[in-house]
């Protein structure tokens, strides 16, 4: 990976941010290259995977929690989801409790792809991590709780 924005910390050290935001743009950028394989036409981007993906680990979602995940207003995560219906992706239902609030959940279709660009992205992230020294993939293990903990609070 190439060098971030050339920061470096008083030790030494590459500057926490700007190495945090490098990384995260070449994941969205693979997940956009994943998503476009999965879906070649190219209707699929990667806000409406990460829709998808969301929807694949939180069935039944309403569109505000969609919106809140995404860090969008509603109208933004309305309209993306009226296109993912369209296109087949999501079903759209009234939650069993509650009149007012929608539930959203996979389709067949929208399972299937989503299942297939997670698949290509932990095959990509397993061919890197097996090219690592094992030391480094401790490193990472060992790295994961602090990262959850960091992207909770940002």
């Amino acid at each position: 990976m190439p060098a971030t924005d050339g920061f470096i910390d008083a030790a030494g050290h590459e500057a926490l941010p700007p190495a945090l935001l490098s990384m995260m743009m070449t994941a969205n950028r693979i997940m956009a290259t994943e998503a476009v394989r999965a879906v070649p036409d190219g209707r699929l981007t990667p806000p409406q995977f990460r829709i998808l993906n969301y929807l694949f680990v939180a069935p039944g979602a309403s569109l505000s929690e969609v919106a809140a995940y995404l860090g969008v207003r509603l109208p933004t995560a309305s309209v993306m989801m009226v296109k993912l219906a369209a296109e087949g992706y999501v079903l759209r239902s009234r939650h069993p409790s509650s009149r007012r609030r929608m539930q959203l959940v996979l389709t067949e279709q929208g399972q299937a792809v989503t299942t297939s660009v997670r698949n290509a992205l932990f095959n990509r992230l397993g061919s890197g991590l097996d090219r690592l020294e094992t030391s480094e993939r401790a490193v990472l293990h060992d790295a994961i709780p602090a990262l959850r903990r960091l992207f909770s609070l940002v």
